[in-house]
């Protein structure tokens, strides 16, 4: 082989400047179409770091460091930094999670972890980046329903939606200038801001931005469709693969829906919250409450303890799930409630996972996916303009928002260093005397 590779530049070196090499394999100087193999489920050899158990330990951390919506953030970096994904691919991520019910944040651990592993990536991601808010949630449930609730967890909720609200915009301007340059994706997003603004259903503005991009922001960028791994097209065989979760969680929230028991009443309400509430954490936790205190599991203000709970503690703001199910059944409710909420939508995540790479060589799924971004962008704004609301006479509250806008925008800190370090200042105004 070496002798032969030898002979062939030899002899192309030999070639007159006004010579051209006899023959050219047809497929060498090929190149391929931009983003050819773009969105394909990577193979786990591949991609450093996806492996499964490291995989896990990997969303682990991003469970213990990232605090609700915010974690949007860690996850869209982390994956260009670790070359799981391409920017192109986690904002196309970002946008196809806003189609079907479910918490955001959750949702796009699964897609990526998909992409790496399929099924057994986006299971494991899910339960690394869930697992430390469920047990600090069900650890806070049971010293609150032994010992009572402490006012000075809603001092330090202030500045926690401080710094969240900072990270947010930082996001919400990112993705503006990313996605938003353009008329009307720049019209998408502020019809977006006003619905979110005006306390609509987020399902409204996400689907409008569907068939509007479908219709106006078509492009034909890539030429080839789009494979799945390893180059395989679409099968049957894959779709019935993947639609396996979805049957199981099915099965189970039908089994609970006909079962006795407050256990059984817990699982399948909070399987339905999971399976119809769009949006993000902050926007399904009315949701969560009208079911609750509806059932009484928990009163309006042990509600609230537990929406202050979900937010103290890192990861998704929804694990308030399990507050609700440890005040319904104990230990096994709260477990339970926290695993339902969120196991419908990641089912789906599976599903869109494994479909989204063929679909994405269509120029009207990719104009629609274009839209929902956009109406994305505006909704994350709204949605700290909302949490900033409550801030505005706490002047330090305001100037921690700003300092956490500054360190993750322009100073390009990690969340995690802004997060521990402005949760150490806020402890430090409080313990001085400030007033949240």
């Amino acid at each position: 082989m070496g002798g032969k590779r030898d002979a062939s530049l030899a002899h192309t070196e030999s070639l007159g400047p006004h010579d051209k090499p006899s023959v050219v394999p047809a497929r060498q100087h090929r190149t391929a179409p931009p983003d050819a193999g773009a969105n394909r489920p990577r193979a786990a050899a591949d991609v450093p770091g996806a492996a499964a158990p490291k995989l896990f330990r990997t969303f682990l951390l991003f469970g213990v460091s990232a605090f609700g919506t915010a974690m949007l953030q860690t996850l869209r970096s982390a994956s260009v930094e670790r070359g799981w994904l391409s920017q192109q691919e986690v904002d196309e991520a970002m946008g196809v999670v806003q189609l079907y019910p479910g918490a955001v944040g959750v949702d796009l651990a699964a897609f990526i972890g998909y992409r790496l592993q399929r099924a057994r990536g986006a299971l494991v991601a899910t339960a690394g980046l869930i697992a430390p808010s469920l047990i600090l949630v069900l650890v806070g449930s049971w010293a609150y329903f032994t010992y009572g609730a402490r006012p000075e967890v809603r001092d330090v909720v202030v500045g926690l939606d401080a710094l969240v609200v900072g990270v947010l915009v930082s996001v919400t301007v990112e993705l503006a200038a990313e996605r938003a340059r353009a008329k009307l994706p720049a019209v998408i997003a502020l019809g977006a801001f006003a619905f979110g603004i005006a306390g609509f259903n987020v399902l409204w503005p996400v689907l409008g931005a569907f068939v509007v991009g479908a219709l106006l922001l078509r492009s034909a960028d890539h030429q080839e469709p789009v494979r799945g791994a390893a180059g395989q097209p679409l099968s049957w065989q894959r779709l019935a693969l993947v639609m396996l979760p979805g049957l199981v969680v099915v099965a189970g929230a039908t089994t609970a829906a006909v079962a006795p028991g407050t256990l059984a009443a817990v699982t399948a309400d909070m399987t339905k919250i999971g399976s119809i509430a769009f949006g993000n954490g902050t926007v399904i936790l009315p949701v969560l409450q009208q079911d609750a205190v509806a059932h009484h599991w928990v009163t309006l203000s042990q509600f609230d303890a537990g929406i202050a709970l979900g937010q103290v503690t890192p990861g998704p703001v929804l694990t308030t799930a399990a507050f609700v199910g440890f005040a319904a059944a104990g230990w096994w409710g709260g477990v339970t409630a926290g695993v339902a909420v969120f196991a419908p939508s990641v089912a789906l995540t599976i599903i869109a996972g494994e479909v989204y790479p063929y679909l994405r060589a269509l120029s009207w799924v990719r104009g629609a996916i274009a839209g929902v971004l956009a109406s994305f962008t505006g909704l994350l704004g709204s949605m700290a303009l909302v949490l900033a609301r409550p801030l505005l006479t706490v002047p330090a509250a305001i100037g921690l928002a700003a300092a956490a806008f500054v360190s993750v925008r322009v100073l390009r800190f990690k969340t995690l260093v802004v997060f521990l370090a402005g949760l150490a200042i806020w402890g430090v105004y409080l313990v001085a005397g400030g007033q949240p």
